[in-house]
């Protein structure tokens, strides 16, 4: 391309201003990205209580022009992966699950039973796809948020266990023009 001047180049780049892409793909404001976290003992013992954030808020400003709708990022699949650490934890009920949520809401966007899982004798994985369609959210409680996971279920949800659980957490983000 060295032959080819500016004058010639960069009329032709403008064609794909709007995607952003030389092929002309248009994501329509979506990507996809992924989070990992890994849950230590305590903060599995605790998770009913208190929430890990696994994906923060998206930084607004700074010179870059926000949506106006925002920001919204939904949850594709969630793998949980349990690493045995000699004793295995007492689940109090079949109900209890790792839920994914927008920080400091309640709607369930995806989420994955703990049963099979943690109380198990050895190191074991699950993994769970969001649900098509999804909860509808208004995006008062849904744009500009980052994810949490949280316990639900029956209390206590776990007790005496002392293993890890690493989450890996594939996400889409959303522009809402």
């Amino acid at each position: 391309m060295a032959d080819i001047t500016n004058s010639t180049f960069n009329p032709w780049m403008q064609q794909f201003a709007l995607t952003g892409f030389p092929n002309g793909v248009d994501l329509h404001g979506f990507g996809v990205r992924a989070a990992t976290f890994q849950l230590t003992s305590a903060n599995l013992l605790a998770l009913q209580t208190t929430a890990i954030t696994l994906v923060a808020p998206p930084m607004l400003g700074g010179g870059i022009t926000t949506p106006p709708g925002g920001y919204v990022f939904f949850p594709v699949q969630l793998l949980a992966e349990y690493v045995f650490g000699g004793t295995a934890y007492t689940i109090a009920n079949a109900d209890n699950a790792f839920q994914i949520e927008y920080v400091g809401k309640s709607t369930a966007l995806l989420s994955m039973l703990v049963t099979g899982l943690v109380d198990q004798t050895a190191s074991t994985q699950a993994r769970n796809l969001a649900t098509n369609p999804g909860p509808k959210i208004s995006l008062a409680n849904s744009a500009n948020l980052g994810l949490e996971v949280k316990l639900i279920g029956t209390t206590p949800a776990l007790t005496l266990g002392n293993g890890t659980v690493n989450l890996y957490l594939q996400y889409g983000v959303a522009c809402m023009f």
